[in-house]
């Protein structure tokens, strides 16, 4: 019989999956971001299970995922800030190996545009 290390199976990876670093980019400063908006990006990461704790909330109104390459994120979600090379809103974008969601200004979600966003990003963590 073969001896094993005492701390062969000590760590499971079922029991630490965690997850890379997501950045949440928003358009306008973080000081103009109301209460209400404030509670409704909460409650869109908690969605997810995330926080805002848990995420890295950067102000940028333009970007590409070569500008965050020195934060190495598995996943941007940008609120109204715009993608400089694609269009696309509410799709799951890869770019650089970093899944990308853009989706309008929080003041701007609607109940159609939450729902999509939500279908996104169910997508995007649940896959």
């Amino acid at each position: 019989m073969t001896q094993m290390h005492p701390l062969e199976n000590l760590y499971q990876e079922e029991l630490y999956n965690i997850r890379g670093k997501i950045l949440v980019l928003i358009r306008k400063p973080w000081a103009d971001i109301t209460e209400d908006e404030k509670t409704l990006l909460t409650k869109i990461l908690s969605s997810v299970k995330l926080s805002l704790a848990s995420v890295q909330i950067i102000n940028r109104a333009e970007f590409d995922a070569v500008d965050f390459s020195a934060f190495r994120p598995d996943c941007i979600i940008a609120f109204g800030s715009t993608l400089k090379t694609s269009n696309k809103m509410y799709e799951k974008i890869v770019q650089n190996d970093v899944a990308i969601v853009v989706a309008d200004e929080l003041d701007q979600l609607d109940d159609v545009r939450k729902r999509n966003l939500w279908l996104t990003l169910k997508q995007l963590f649940h896959s």
